[in-house]
């Protein structure tokens, strides 16, 4: 059974957050999640000079944190433990990455708005930063998930990725599906032809697959589907594939233990994220994975 010790829920005062609050209230409703800390980082010196003015005295961490409860109270309710952590300092990816060592958080739910009202650079730098797996909600996304997408590339990343996934699928009865996206070493045309390249990759996946199943008994029955990246890049591909197959989750292994953060999160998963894909996006990263 999948078990989270404590979720952070990263809000930013906008449109979304009631979304973000009241999808987090989902999870808890599926999983067990035994605390959640909904938080907000104020930065004080963004805030223009006039508007300093306006608010003189006026606490303003107390006025955020009364209206955080206000949409915590309409969402969530009580259906886990739960605390608002409201702060004040410049650099907000810090205070969050400290957030997540100090209360052990296991899960960080993040909140993306989609084209052009957000650049994603602060999702993305919390992404490098933070050590934890983080749940990515689209704006457009639905709380309703029954099927679930993982790409693979048969590392150990993607094959823990594959277990939880596993794992959530036998825990709430949803579909699961692995995907491969493959690319034909082009610099051997016209040597072989393409015809003949497409049969010996899908060979060689296969048997990796065979051999896949035959270590990792748990995954012999999860259907897999090959995919060929052609002129395409394996985000894209990916984002194809949810699309065409109404999947409602995607789930991707992330690297760790890397002496530098911005290393660690990869291509794929930097160029997902940065897509308009409107399905929840899994970042899971292994225990082993994070540095303590």
């Amino acid at each position: 059974m999948i078990t989270i010790d404590a979720m952070m829920v990263c809000l930013d005062l906008s449109d979304i957050d009631e979304k973000l609050v009241a999808f987090s209230r989902s999870i808890c409703e599926r999983l067990e999640v035994r605390k959640v800390y909904f938080v907000h980082n104020i930065k004080l010196y963004e805030l223009a000079d006039d508007f300093r003015e306006m608010i003189g005295d006026l606490d303003l961490g107390k006025e955020v944190e009364g209206n955080i409860a206000d949409i915590v109270a309409e969402q969530f309710g009580n259906i886990t433990d739960h605390e608002i952590l409201v702060s004040e300092e410049p650099n907000t990816e810090v205070i969050l990455a400290d957030i997540v060592k100090r209360y052990g958080i296991k899960l960080t739910l993040l909140g993306k708005k989609m084209g052009d009202k957000s650049t994603g650079a602060l999702g993305t730098k919390l992404l490098r930063i933070l050590p934890c797996s983080v749940l990515v909600f689209p704006e457009t996304a639905s709380f309703n998930i029954r099927k679930v997408l993982v790409p693979i590339d048969f590392s150990d990343t993607s094959l823990h990725a594959v277990r939880l996934s596993k794992e959530l699928s036998d825990q709430l009865g949803l579909e699961l599906e692995i995907m491969h996206v493959y690319r034909l070493p082009t610099q051997f045309f016209p040597l072989i032809s393409e015809e003949e390249a497409v049969r010996k990759a899908v060979e060689v996946v296969k048997r990796k697959f065979a051999d896949l199943q035959k270590r990792h008994r748990e995954m012999a029955d999860i259907p897999y589907t090959l995919v060929r990246a052609a002129n395409r890049s394996i985000a894209e591909r990916i984002a194809l594939h949810l699309e065409k197959g109404h999947h409602d989750l995607l789930v991707l292994g992330l690297k760790g233990n890397n002496p530098l953060p911005s290393l660690s999160l990869g291509s794929v998963p930097t160029e997902v994220y940065n897509s308009d894909i409107d399905v929840p996006l899994w970042l899971v990263y292994s225990e082993e994975a994070i540095r303590k």
